[in-house]
Formats: C-alpha cells, structure tokens, sequence
C-alpha cells in the first residue's frame, strides 16, 4: 500500500523501509485506539474512514492538502474543469498510463528472504498448534472478555493490566472480518511472522549483513525450544512482552542510530519516538519498566558525542510518554478506588505464564553461563577492533552488555522481577546474541584467513538446510514427551466462527454448556441445555401458536424465538474431553430427543457444522430470516 499511495520514489533499502513502517504505523494504531475508545468512536467504519483520508493524503501530499497558494488553487480549478470536460464527452474521467507492474511494485532478494523466515516462523508455531492447550480455559476466556471489551468502548474498565495488544488484536479483527476467537487464536502466529522479520532487520541495522547473519538468527529463533525455558503448550499464544518487543528493538536501534528514524528531518525524531514509546507503554508495563530504563544506562557509552542530543530527546520522550499512560492510569484507578502500586505489580507479574526447563538441553544455570562466556569474548574481540563509537562494533557491544545487565538483574532474586516474563523474550535476546557471534566468526574468518564468495542464493538454501536439519534431529526427543491436546476446542472455535461470518447478529441463539457462554457476548443470544429444555419448549408453543397474531406477539415479546437456533451435540464416547466445559452429558440423549419432536412438529432442523466429537445442528424457525446470504 506504501508503493502505491505514498509520492516520492520507493526505498532503496525495502527491510528497513518495512521495519520502520511498522514501528510508527503499529505505534500510531495502538495509540488512535486508545484516543477513539475514550471518546466511543472505535468501530470499522471509523477506522476505514480515518484509512482512506490518510492514504488520500499521503497520495496527494501533505503540503498541497495544507497550501493555500494562488498556484494550487488554480491547480484545484484546473482538475475540476477537466473532469466536467469529460464527463461531458462521456470520457474516462482518469487517464490509464500503462506501466511495467514491476517498476513500482518490485521486491528485492534480502526482502522476500526476510518475509520468507516470518512465513517459516508462522509455519513452525502454525504446527505447534497441536500441542496447544491454553484454548478455552479459563484464562483464555478472560483475554477474550478483555479483547470483546475494546470494541464495547472499554479500555480503563480492567484494572488489573494494560490492554494495548488488544488494540491491536482488535484491529486485525475489524480490518478481516474474522471473529473475536480466531483472532485470539491467530494473533500468536501473526505475531511470531512480525517478530521474524523485526529481527531480521534488527540484525540487518546493526551489523550491516543483508542476509546471511539476519537469516541465521531469525531462524534460530523460528526453530530452536531446546535453547531456553519455555512452555511449549503455549507457545502458539500471543504474548504482550513478544508484541512489545517488536516496538522495544526498533527503539534501541533509533536511539543508537536515530537517522533511521527522523530520514530527512531531524525535527520529527521526538515526535516519532515519542508515539513508540506510549504504545509500548499501552501494550506491557514490564517492558516499559523492566526492559527498557538498563538500556538507556547501558548506551550513553556506546554513543558519539554528536548523536547524544538524540539520546536525550528519546529519554525525554519516554519519561513524558510513560508519565502520560501511568498518570492517566492512576488517576482512573483512583477515581474508582483501586490501588495504583497494587495495578504495577500486577503487570509486573503475570498469573498466566510459565515457562519449563524440562525441555532445555541445557540446565538454565548452565545456559545463562554459556550466554555470558560468549558475550565476554565477543566483547574482548570487538573492543579491540572498535576505533570509535562511531563505529559500527560499539552497537552489537552495546546491545550485548545490556542482555547481560537483564541476566544479572534476573539473578538478584527482587521480589517483583517475574522469571517467566523474561524467559518469554529470552529466545529472542539469545538468538541476537548467537546471531552477533556468528557474525563475529564470519568477520574474522572472511578478514584473517580467507575471503569466501558464495551467491546468494546458494548460501539462503545451505543455511535454511542446515538449520531446519539441527532442528528437526536434534529436538526430536522434546516432541516426542509431549502429547497432542484434544480437537474438540478447536472445532469448537471453527464451529463459533462459521456461525458467527453466516449470521446476522442477535438473528439466531446457540444452546451450549454455560461454560462457553463468554464465546456468545455481544454477539447472539445464548440458552443452556436446561433452558432448552425446560422454557423454551414453552416459548417454542406459545410462539408458533400465535405465529400470526403480530399484536399479541407486540405485547408478549418474552415469547418471540430466535429466527435459528444452533444446537451443540457432543459425542459423548470421548468423555475425557469435556470435562474442563462441564458439558452436561447426561442431557445429550434429552435434547436430541426434544429437537426430533420439534422436527414433529414441522420445525426444519439441518446439520449446520460436523467436525470430530462436534456436531451443530440448526432448527429454522423463520426461513431466510438469520442467515446472511438469504437476507441479501
């Protein structure tokens, strides 16, 4: 969309034209949703709307929007003069200049190679979705409350954590047209395609390698969970630190190197940091208060006495943009009578991840260790090799020396410092580290020994073979422990999305456990099995009784039926897998018994969604009534 309605010539260097994009796009994202939800103007419709003045602008530019000279006003009549000329002739009113397509719209090799790892990572966790069991429970349901919340205008309404990811959730929602339980369930694989290529430019930036150093590392953390603690049933679920993380990186690199931020005008880098930094602050506390301040202790050493005003005007931005958010949050906290140190810690500390070194390869101790000699030699190497803070040695020494404050802080033992929040962007960390001395090795070896020329084509397909076959044979083991979790929550999801893209809202109504009732907010109505069976039976006579009598049904809406109403039916030979939805079993041959008397009595039932142990099924009360495509 870039090239086709941003003016001026395509970037040279597409991986940080990409990198930067999102870093400012996502940021302005996250940070237009919290500015709409507070004024209840965050729908799709306002989002289209604020997209295509945006782009409209950007293709016509800002200054000739803005001018209000004698020149483009006679420029304005000109056009307008041109297109009445047409649409008297009966021309076309725009002018079709046939072009090669590839002149504006062309890639370059290291950006379809990038691309390419974020599609293996997405590839890899996409697989790893049957290992999966976080679908469903209870704190699932919760996120999914939280993320139906934003849309409903809630922002401030849950006081026990930041919900920035959720703005952004929400807009992938709006933007496809998928339902609140696939985008949660999706999001996690989307994000791990963004992570990829964010550090693959991260590794571009700072060592200058367009793609064998970049592609290296972004595997290592696209195929590699014998390396780190990690919980590999949850792997596949998005992660405020990961999300983040893909803001954190790019704003340690525009501190160090602030040109790639501000282009051509340095006066925009304030603004432009300032915008990241209050994402990050919207989307994890820990980030902003754990992650970030041992980096800007850590870079003033690694800065060049020229570029340090950049340096104070990022800090200056993240001190406003962090007094901004935890200032409005406080006040909202206090309005309500909710503790704001209490709120902190509370997102300092999260209930709902863990992380496990059964499945390291290494004892953690070890692995922390082993991640601290290599970090000391490569620093000792690039110390005496670097000439300046110029140079391009003092940023990968910078970045190095600041994982390693992480780990020494992580080994203090605070009270409030979460393991298992660090262990969840440690892959990352760790996967740049190895990523930094690979390319240490590689430096030495083409510098002091021999200078090697291999295509680049060849070299992508060697490593590629090489790091998925390091993956494949030596983490066989750690697959192997683990059992696939049952289907049915997923066909359950695919089931409430197929419903959901076919049906009008609040046409129809879903008979369901009441365990899944939260799947049902503010998106149709919901019946358990009792109320099936007990007062709807009721509701079903009196309606069809008086089906005719609209006055009657005027004054005694309590019994109106939903136009179709989906009915779940579990198999109930696979006991095990519906204990956590307390599905009541026992009542399966009850409602299947009342839907064949309803078919009696000339209700229209169909078979809507079979999957697995899950059958739907759909009782037409009022034919073309619900359903989307027979309404229009």
């Amino acid at each position: 969309m870039k090239r086709l309605f941003f003016k001026g010539k395509g970037s040279k260097n597409q991986i940080n034209s990409m990198a930067g994009m999102w870093s400012f796009f996502a940021s302005v994202v996250v940070v237009g949703v919290f500015l709409l939800v507070q004024i209840n103007g965050y729908d799709l419709m306002t989002c289209l709307f604020i997209i295509v003045i945006f782009f409209g602008v950007k293709l016509v530019g800002i200054q000739n929007v803005l001018s209000n000279s004698a020149l483009f006003r006679r420029q304005r009549k000109m056009i307008l003069l041109n297109v009445l000329e047409k649409a008297e002739d009966k021309e076309p009113l725009i002018d079709i200049v046939e072009d090669k397509p590839t002149k504006r719209l062309s890639i370059n090799f290291p950006f379809v190679i990038m691309a390419l790892t974020g599609f293996v990572a997405m590839a890899v966790r996409f697989y790893l979705l049957k290992y999966d069991n976080y679908q469903l429970s209870e704190s699932w349901f919760n996120e999914l409350t939280i993320l139906k919340g934003v849309s409903q205008q809630n922002w401030l309404s849950n006081d026990t954590g930041v919900v920035g990811q959720y703005a952004l959730m929400t807009f992938y929602e709006k933007m496809t047209g998928i339902s609140p339980e696939i985008t949660l369930e999706s999001f996690g694989i989307l994000q791990a395609f963004i992570l990829s290529f964010i550090i693959f430019w991260f590794m571009n930036t700072i060592t200058g390698s367009k793609i064998t150093v970049p592609l290296m590392t972004t595997l290592s953390f696209a195929f590699f969970f014998n390396l780190v603690p990690i919980n590999l049933s949850q792997i596949t679920h998005g992660k405020e630190t990961l999300m983040a993380l893909t803001l954190v990186l790019p704003a340690m690199v525009y501190i160090l190197k602030p040109w790639l931020l501000y282009g051509k005008s340095p006066k925009n880098y304030r603004y432009k940091i300032f915008v990241i930094f209050t994402a990050i602050a919207l989307i994890d506390v820990y980030s902003l208060i754990v992650l970030i301040p041992p980096f800007f202790l850590v870079a003033p050493f690694f800065i060049s006495k020229k570029r340090m005003r950049f340096y104070w005007l990022a800090l200056k931005a993240y001190l406003l943009a962090t007094g901004i958010v935890l200032g409005g949050y406080a006040f909202y906290l206090y309005q309500e009578g909710a503790d704001f140190l209490q709120f902190i810690i509370s997102n300092l500390l999260s209930v709902t991840s863990s992380t496990y070194t059964s499945n390291m390869m290494l004892p953690y101790d070890d692995l922390m260790r082993v991640v601290q000699i290599i970090s000391l030699v490569a620093v000792l190497v690039m110390f005496l090799m670097m000439k300046s803070k110029n140079d391009k040695w003092a940023s990968l020494i910078a970045f190095i020396a600041y994982v390693n404050v992480l780990i020494l802080i992580s080994f203090q033992n605070y009270r409030y410092f979460d393991h298992d929040l660090l262990n969840e962007i440690l892959p990352v960390f760790i996967s740049i580290v190895l990523g930094i001395a690979f390319y240490l090795i590689m430096y030495l070896f083409v510098t002091q020994v021999k200078k090697v020329f291999m295509p680049e084509g060849f070299a992508v397909i060697l490593i590629f073979v090489i790091f998925a076959s390091a993956a494949f044979f030596g983490q066989k083991n750690l697959f192997s422990k683990e059992e696939p979790t049952s289907r049915l929550s997923k066909n359950i999801i695919a089931a409430y999305q197929e419903i959901s893209s076919g049906f009008l809202p609040y046409s129809y109504a879903v008979v369901n456990s009441n365990t899944l009732r939260p799947l049902s907010t503010d998106s149709h109505n919901f019946l358990t099995y009792r109320d099936f069976l007990g007062e709807y039976a009721v509701r079903d006579s009196v309606y069809f009784a008086n089906k005719e009598d609209k006055e009657f049904l005027r004054a005694n809406t309590q019994y109106i039926v939903p136009n179709s109403l989906l009915v779940f039916i579990y198999d109930i030979t696979n006991e095990d897998d519906f204990i956590q939805f307390a599905v009541y079993l026992d009542l399966t041959d009850e409602v299947t018994e009342r839907m064949n008397k309803l078919r009696g009595k000339g209700r229209t039932i169909r078979v809507f969604f079979q999957k697995g142990d899950l059958t739907v099924y759909e009782i037409v009360n009022n034919p073309g009534e619900a359903r989307i495509n027979e309404l229009l």
